[in-house]
């Protein structure tokens, strides 16, 4: 249950909605499945973790600052924003709800996808991608198969877009000691995983790349048997193989962004 503080925000919250279960954990926080008491209608609403707040009003005001970025974002592949205040002192963001799986639910299910279906789901994602650095100029440095919303026919949904805006050293370093980290993982572009507070769409080029190589292949890109693992794949053209090695290029040889990206996909 969301601990609800004293306060007009957090009294006003809990009179307009029911909280219904938690339906994603994070190291930003909680998603909980809150139902509109009067229009009785779902809605997922993420309650940020303490280190949001702790650092006074001023971090708080560069959160909301930043959080305005995500009101824009209106794209059918990426979870449309409604809302965003504070619970008590909490920050907050209240979302549609997508019923679905994410995509590391769905390997863990049902196993690795054909290429064909992979290729439907990645295009999906990379038009929404291209939408959100060429049209808005967001990028959203935490893409991975669970952050990646499924439901059938073929609708795909990124989330938690533009969380890692948020994140500077101070902030860095709060999450690091509560043992959550903010950049880590088998799909965050090494030179992101070095440098945490870069910023640089090729970022996500190459998580979008380990994201399509785990679909086909069952299993996120590591070593150095990465092209051995996807010519094993049956059905795989090798224009399909190079399409994805040249997202796992060191950035300096990666495609640069999705349009180009979006392009090479089209061909397949």
């Amino acid at each position: 249950m969301v601990e609800y503080e004293i306060g007009e925000g957090s009294l006003e919250f809990k009179k307009n909605y029911e909280e219904k279960k938690i339906i994603g954990k994070g190291g930003f926080g909680l998603v909980y499945l809150f139902e509109h008491k009067l229009l009785k209608l779902p809605f997922a609403v993420k309650i940020f973790a303490p280190a949001f707040y702790e650092g006074g009003e001023k971090e708080l005001e560069r959160f909301f600052q930043e959080a305005r970025m995500l009101f824009k974002l209106n794209h059918p592949s990426i979870i449309k924003v409604y809302d965003a205040g504070l619970i008590g002192s909490r920050p907050f963001i209240r979302m549609e709800y997508f019923e679905g799986l994410n995509l590391n639910e769905i390997l863990i299910k049902y196993g690795r996808l054909t290429p064909a279906k992979a290729l439907i789901a990645m295009k999906s994602i990379i038009e929404g991608m291209k939408y959100a650095h060429e049209e808005i100029g967001i990028i959203h440095r935490d893409l991975k198969p669970s952050n990646i919303m499924a439901s059938p026919p073929k609708q795909f949904r990124i989330i938690d877009f533009g969380l890692g805006i948020f994140v500077e050293n101070e902030l860095h370093s709060r999450l690091t000691k509560t043992g959550e980290s903010t950049v880590s993982g088998y799909y965050n572009a090494p030179e992101l995983v070095e440098n945490p507070k870069l910023i640089d769409k090729r970022s996500d080029i190459y998580s979008l790349g380990a994201i399509w190589f785990t679909l086909i292949t069952g299993q996120p890109p590591a070593g150095t048997s990465i092209l051995e693992s996807i010519r094993e794949i049956e059905g795989v053209s090798d224009l399909y193989i190079d399409c994805i090695i040249k997202c796992l290029a060191n950035i300096n040889m990666r495609t640069k962004n999705c349009e180009l990206l979006l392009e090479e996909v089209n061909k397949l």
